[in-house]
Formats: structure tokens, sequence, C-alpha cells
């Protein structure tokens, strides 16, 4: 039987809020902009669809949540799948070879790192750092083990920032000191992210890496240019506003 080759594209997510849908397709255009041939797909509330959302390869409706991203992540119709939010443009060709970066891995994303911490908030907590970013992620949904866990991404953040979950102490009571308070923290995907990576045997063995050089692909605008984060030129630039 003659082996298939894994489908690979992109996927953006804009809930909550039609600003993310307007940034979304921006990010769409860029992307094209630079390789006409790629695959794209956007999650979005169905509410927010006003034609413009034809650049798109696919089109899948999603609910208001604020993490709806989490969910968008385990629904993408590609084998491997590079995941952007949608508060990023496109600025180099080597977005097509973005594909190349995910090697032996089953995950890869860009690092939280103290040469950057001048641009984040809420990093650190008594037990440990937020180590992966969000904003982009490179992975394999073929392999089971990355479904399971981008899942239980979205399942538990839900308990989490719903209140229902919060790391307990040895008496069984809601922790707000090891890990920061659950007021402060409970927006926090990347702190349910550390939880998993960190605190949760079943993903003890799943290989996650960072890309080598992470700036390019992920470069926010509070970076500070003289710092000479990125190495090569720059692939993504992120607006975020966190």
């Amino acid at each position: 039987m003659k082996n298939l080759q894994k489908t690979k594209g992109y996927i953006t997510v804009a809930s909550n809020s039609v600003n993310y849908y307007v940034s979304a397709i921006n990010l769409a255009e860029s992307i094209i902009d630079h390789f006409p041939d790629a695959k794209i797909t956007l999650v979005t509330e169905e509410r927010f669809l006003d034609g413009r959302e034809r650049i798109f390869d696919k089109v899948i409706l999603c609910d208001d949540h604020y993490r709806a991203k989490l969910w968008g992540l385990f629904n993408t119709p590609y084998d491997i799948t590079f995941y952007m939010d949608s508060d990023i443009d496109c600025h180099h060709k080597d977005i097509s070879k973005v594909f190349e970066e995910l090697g032996d891995h089953d995950m890869v994303f860009t690092p939280l790192t103290a040469e950057t911490d001048y641009a984040f908030n809420n990093r650190h907590f008594p037990e440990g750092s937020f180590q992966l970013n969000g904003g982009v992620c490179l992975y394999d949904i073929t392999k089971p083990m990355v479904k399971e866990f981008l899942i239980d991404w979205y399942e538990l953040y839900k308990k989490q920032y719903s209140g229902e979950w919060w790391p307990t102490d040895e008496n069984g009571n809601i922790d707000n000191v090891t890990y920061g308070t659950q007021e402060e923290m409970h927006r926090w995907d990347q702190f349910t992210l550390w939880w998993l990576t960190n605190r949760n045997e079943k993903y003890k063995d799943i290989k996650i890496d960072v890309f080598e050089d992470w700036a390019r692909w992920n470069y926010y605008n509070r970076y500070i240019s003289s710092k000479n984060h990125n190495k090569e030129p720059i692939v993504l630039y992120h607006y975020s506003s966190g």
C-alpha cells in the first residue's frame, strides 16, 4: 500500500470579539502574500462571517469562549498544523518552511525566557515559571498522545477559567501560595500548559521542543529590537497587547 503524505496547513482562531476576526483576515492575507499555496483554516463564530472568510481553505465554527483557540487546536483538518494567534502578521516567505521545524518532535512552541521577561506579565510564581508561549504552536495531530494533550489542555483550562479547578495543598484546600493566587492566575492558558507538562505524569514522555531561532517565529511588538532576540529575519510579528 502506498504511504500517504501527511497534510500540512495553518490554523487561526477568532472568537469572543469581531476584532479577532478582522485580524485573522489580515493574517491570512499576509501569509498568502508570501506563500500563495498556503492552506489556512479559520475557526470562528458564525456571527462574524461577512464574506471575507472565503480567503481561507476551510472555516470551522466555534462558540464564543474566551479561549476557543484551545478547542480549535484539536479540531484542525490537517495532519501537521501550525497554529497562530490571530493578532499576527506574516513578514517573510520562510512561513512556507515552518513545518520543517517539527523534526521528530510531537509539538514545538516558542519559549518564555529570562531575556524577554520585560515583555510579559505574571510569568513567575513560587513553584516555577511559564516556559512555553501559546501564541504559536506546531504539532502533529496524527499522534494520539498529541490529540489527547490538546483536548486535556482545553478541558482543564475551561475548569481553571471558570473557577472549578485549581491546584490544592496537602490538606485539599485551594493553594493560593505555591502557584500564585487563583484570582490572579486563572485566566492564563499558559498555566494550564505548564501544569500538563510539569505536573501530569500522563505526558512525561511527550516530545515538546521550542523553535531554535524562536523570536523570528513569534516576534512580539513589545520586544526591543536592539536586544537582537532573532538571528534570521522575522517571519511572524505578534501585535499582542497583553
